[in-house]
């Protein structure tokens, strides 16, 4: 909870926040800038800010899904992960009569149009069916996809409520000298210093590297970390870092770094009496309530005229200092949201 930023206690840029936690998983935006604003200690404002100027990016590396990454991290990560990702979707470009030749014809009418500015996915999809490239079904997000892994975009500024993508060369910085010379050490160097204590295994899922790469990764600093064995696993940390929060409650989204960093080790959030499989299911309340960093309960937020207004449902009864906590991390969340 210490290295990942949760129980900070000093604000933080929010581009500075993402680069400290090398990639944070952005599926759904609207909460996903959350897990940016609790850390950073910010509002909604400021991250919304630093995502509209492209010093954080939403893009697809990593595993093939949704992520923030500081601006000038994004070359060395798609460097690394990018044609892997790539070659991953082969079977599924192939089941969308999406050849080679039709990505990167796609490819250049995609650069082209961004190359004129920010543009929607609609906008994007009436260029390609001009040009006689059908965007039907998984068609269109898989051409984008293809776009964003071959560094033609990635995400511009909102427009209202909707995203748009930008040309790639227009919104990235160039990556630090060090990553680019070992980018598998500086991801395990990173993701362990701020992770830890983790398993390698977490370390694979969260990559998506194969696990050859992923052993070779943690090999490269090893000699960096401390390691300890327990109920037959290793975790691996930079440094030990205790904290008593004294009765602590966090509002964490379902993808939130705290959940989707782990596999192996994920169960280190349950306790004797909550033990609900996450991040997925919850009834309707897909989000994580966690009171000195164990599972609670869950939570959602409703938008409404008068702003957000968050839904609870726990797991067991709460005691008077939970009950106070929990009423702080509501407020911390219905601050960030108007402010």
């Amino acid at each position: 909870m210490v290295g990942l930023g949760l129980w900070s206690r000093r604000r933080a840029d929010p581009a500075g926040l993402v680069r400290h936690l090398v990639a944070m998983q952005a599926q759904e935006h609207a909460y996903a800038r959350w897990s940016i604003g609790q850390r950073a200690r910010t509002g909604a404002n400021a991250v919304d800010g630093a995502f509209d100027a492209g010093d954080i990016l939403r893009t697809h590396v990593l595993r093939p899904t949704w992520h923030y990454v500081a601006s000038d991290d994004l070359p060395w990560l798609l460097t690394l992960t990018g044609a892997r990702i790539d070659a991953a979707n082969a079977r599924r470009y192939t089941e969308l009569g999406l050849d080679a030749r039709t990505r990167r014809r796609a490819d250049d009418i995609i650069g082209a149009a961004v190359a004129e500015g920010p543009q929607t996915r609609h906008e994007l999809a009436a260029v390609l069916q001009r040009r006689r490239i059908a965007t039907d079904g998984q068609r269109l997000p898989h051409l984008l996809l293809s776009a964003e892994l071959h560094a033609i975009v990635c995400s511009g500024p909102m427009r209202g409520k909707q995203h748009t993508y930008a040309a790639f060369d227009a919104r990235v910085k160039r990556a630090p000298a060090r990553a680019q010379d070992d980018p598998l050490a500086e991801l395990a160097r990173r993701w362990f210093s701020t992770r830890g204590p983790a398993t390698l295994r977490d370390f694979t899922w969260w990559s998506g590297l194969r696990a050859a790469d992923a052993r070779r990764a943690l090999a490269a600093v090893e000699s960096e970390l401390s390691s300890y064995e327990h109920d037959g696993r290793t975790y691996w940390f930079d440094e030990w870092r205790r904290a008593s929060p004294g009765c602590r409650v966090d509002l964490v989204q379902c993808y939130d770094e705290v959940i989707i960093s782990y596999t192996e080790s994920r169960d280190v959030l349950a306790t004797g009496d909550v033990a609900f499989p996450v991040p997925f299911g919850g009834g309707g309340l897909p989000h994580v309530i966690l009171v000195d960093g164990r599972l609670l309960g869950r939570w959602r937020a409703r938008r409404t005229t008068a702003g957000a207004v968050v839904e609870t449902r726990l797991a067991r009864p709460v005691d008077e200092r939970e009950q106070a906590a929990l009423a702080a991390a509501v407020e911390r969340f219905e601050r960030f949201e108007r402010t």
